[in-house]
């Protein structure tokens, strides 16, 4: 019996309300049920995706670089203990250094052109060694390094003056030029 009056109920509220939407006698007679189905179907509209009117293109695009072999250097001057002439060999009085940067993994050969020898204002020729990191640098060779990137190789330069030599007084000097090919 309970069941029987549950579903009465439910019809009746069921019928009620299609009475309000529609009016009695199932004619379209409430307008109250327009604004209803606008919202609902403006609801609807906004809910689902369209594809945009403008249309799309793609392609790749590709972006590339050759990074390039790349060296400096930077010197500081070397200066030689005086010298007795004719006397002892003489070491170095202040080391010089040379500093080579190159692009990371670039091989490089570093030259210190010139032939060793010192000159006076009078033209005397003077003999000189020169080392770099404590080994002998002769003339024409070249010490081989591989860059490093932004650090510097550094050589630190030393020198002597062989003994034996007899040269007159005065002051000696001799410009070498740092080469470095890569």
């Amino acid at each position: 019996m309970k069941w029987s009056v549950g579903l009465w109920a439910g019809r009746r509220l069921c019928r009620e309300a299609i009475h309000r939407a529609f009016g009695r006698g199932g004619q379209a007679g409430g307008l109250a049920l327009v604004p209803m189905l606008l919202s609902a179907f403006m609801a609807v509209i906004a809910l689902v995706s369209f594809p945009s009117v403008a249309g799309q293109a793609t392609a790749s695009f590709r972006i590339s670089v050759t990074v390039v072999a790349s060296c400096s250097v930077q010197t500081q001057p070397l200066t030689l203990a005086p010298y007795t002439t004719g006397g002892a060999a003489t070491g170095t009085a202040s080391p010089g250094s040379i500093d080579v940067t190159c692009a990371r993994g670039t091989p490089a050969a570093v030259y210190l052109e010139g032939d060793r020898t010192m000159r006076s204002q009078s033209g005397v020729r003077m003999a000189y060694e020169l080392r770099a990191n404590g080994n002998l640098w002769p003339a024409g060779e070249a010490i081989h390094v591989k860059g490093l990137g932004p650090t510097a190789i550094h050589l630190a330069v030393s020198g002597s003056v062989p003994a034996g030599q007899k040269v007159p007084l005065g002051d000696y000097e001799d410009t070498a030029v740092v080469r470095v090919v890569y």
